[in-house]
């Protein structure tokens, strides 16, 4: 973990930070404030050693060094109970001698003979008696330790050159300083903890991390939509996450150089990682441009395309592989603008893995290949089950899809690992939920501007162009009509949804909204086959 990677883990704790910056700012308030007012009072006295006035200079700085060493050992009886005891005692203190030998400090400045003498009370007048009673008291205790037979006078003189004065202002508490300390020592706190939060987080939070944890491409970066659940189609043209389909349409284009890429799988590491959504918005993305797609659901344990799109998922790719219908029969028809061929996974076998794995659902997807321009592949989830591995060798690319803040470092590789032992090729990765990009940066771009007249012949989707377009950005007035291009079910059965249905006197898709004999199904909702 560099700089670079603390200071993102900072910026995706900040609220975390900030939180313990307040509460640390609080706690320093709230101390100072419960603080009880204290007063400080301070005197100073002069040691020095009396000598004679014709003595050498070498005997005054061997006196200076001896009263140095006294100043010392005066310092340490400030606090003895030989002091405070008589202290106490003088001014009716409601003290016991180590208490106030406790109020007491007590400071020699290096290289000096002075001796700072400092008391705390909580009266001015009273923190000025202690001060000055306290130095009274060591003058009388010197003397006594230095004549102790008083038949001479004593060689050391202890002078106060400061007597304590009564304080203006208390000491203590100093509410701002309390405040600044918590503040920074919540910041500290919060900082670090939002370090260890972001090394203890093996979740992927951004397309650094994908980028750090493999050297496959990102191919797009769909924002966070809270209605993707509710509508997992992508209805607005102009919006986020319709462009990022649209960037990993485009990406996809561009997968086969040597030979062109049509087969997609679409899996992740988990489940709710996405992948059904992206699957159903790149199929719609292939489809708006005119590309016939077809969106095979190949989950056949959890499948969720039929309660997406509203769909018939009673019989679907399981009836195929087990001869009990034809593709015709249980292919299903989108309506709209993103107009798709969509078949679901039907009933659930008792043997996914091995149901995918046989010659039919390789010939299928043959067959497949050859009548669409794209074939997507909703398939499960990487680590759970083998399923997607299984059909690995039957595709032309994988696109793997990652959660932000759900998909976990490891999960990721697990997962890369399990495609590359499969043999399979990876396109990319996709970064679902990931954060918005800056809309704003492109603010004209991502307008509706369109003329009304454009707007309504947008409504339509482009019929298909020629099978031998070589660019697929090509107009419709530069390439060939379809109308050479084999029906994509022409071996099976007739069906009524089948693409052959725009042929000369069928009426137009506006009014095909009615399945035979049922109700009308509007526009927004998929057409169900016809059975029989």
């Amino acid at each position: 973990m560099n700089a670079r990677d603390l200071i993102a883990g900072v910026r995706r704790n900040l609220l975390f930070v900030i939180l313990l910056a307040v509460l640390g700012t609080g706690a320093g308030l709230g101390i100072g404030m419960l603080q009880p007012e204290e007063y400080k009072s301070t005197t100073t006295l002069f040691v020095s050693v009396a000598q004679g006035s014709q003595s050498s200079i070498d005997q005054r700085y061997q006196g200076t060094l001896f009263t140095q060493e006294r100043v010392r050992s005066y310092a340490a009886l400030v606090t003895t109970p030989t002091v405070t005891r008589a202290v106490i005692r003088s001014l009716g203190l409601p003290l016991k001698p180590d208490e106030l030998a406790g109020r007491l400090e007590v400071d020699v400045p290096v290289d000096t003979v002075l001796l700072n003498i400092t008391a705390r009370y909580g009266d001015a007048v009273t923190v000025a008696k202690i001060a000055n009673t306290v130095t009274a008291r060591l003058v009388e205790v010197v003397a006594e330790l230095e004549t102790p037979d008083q038949s001479r006078l004593s060689a050391i003189r202890v002078k106060v050159v400061r007597d304590a004065a009564v304080p203006e202002r208390p000491s203590s508490p100093q509410i701002v300083l309390d405040v600044v300390l918590g503040f920074a020592l919540g910041l500290v706190a919060g900082v670090g903890a939002g370090i260890l939060r972001e090394a203890l987080d093996t979740r992927i939070h951004g397309v650094a991390d994908l980028t750090r944890l493999s050297d496959q491409p990102v191919l797009a970066v769909v924002p966070k939509d809270a209605g993707a659940q509710a509508a997992p189609l992508t209805g607005d043209r102009f919006g986020p996450r319709a462009e990022a389909y649209r960037k990993l349409r485009t990406a996809l284009r561009f997968a086969g150089v040597d030979r062109p890429a049509k087969v997609f799988l679409i899996t992740s590491p988990l489940m709710g990682d996405g992948k059904s959504t992206t699957a159903v918005n790149l199929a719609g993305a292939l489809a708006a441009e005119g590309a016939q797609v077809i969106l095979v659901e190949v989950d056949l344990r959890r499948p969720a395309l039929a309660r997406m799109l509203g769909l018939v998922g009673e019989a679907g790719l399981t009836s195929v592989l087990t001869g009990r219908a034809e593709l015709s029969e249980v292919a299903q028809s989108t309506a709209g603008p993103h107009r798709m061929t969509v078949l679901t996974s039907g009933p659930l076998p008792p043997n996914p893995s091995e149901l995918l794995g046989t010659q039919r659902m390789r010939d299928l997807l043959n067959r497949l290949s050859q009548s669409f321009d794209y074939v997507i592949l909703d398939a499960p989830p990487l680590l759970p089950v083998t399923d997607a591995a299984v059909l690995m060798p039957g595709v032309d690319g994988a696109v793997l899809v990652t959660r932000a803040k759900k998909t976990r470092r490891e999960e990721l590789r697990e997962a890369l690992a399990v495609l590359e032992a499969a043999r399979g090729r990876v396109v990319g990765l996709l970064f679902n939920c990931g954060v918005a990009p800056a809309a704003d940066r492109y603010g004209p771009y991502v307008r509706d501007t369109a003329q009304p007249y454009m707007r309504e012949a947008v409504q339509e989707p482009p019929r298909p162009y020629g099978r031998d377009r070589r660019d697929l950005g090509d107009t419709p007035q530069d390439s060939p009509p379809r109308s050479s291009r084999r029906d994509p079910f022409e071996e099976d059965r007739p069906s009524p949804y089948a693409r052959d249905a725009l042929k000369e006197g069928a009426p137009p898709p506006a009014e095909r909204r009615t399945r035979r004999g049922g109700p009308p199904v509007s526009e927004d909702r998929a057409t169900p086959p016809a059975r029989g």
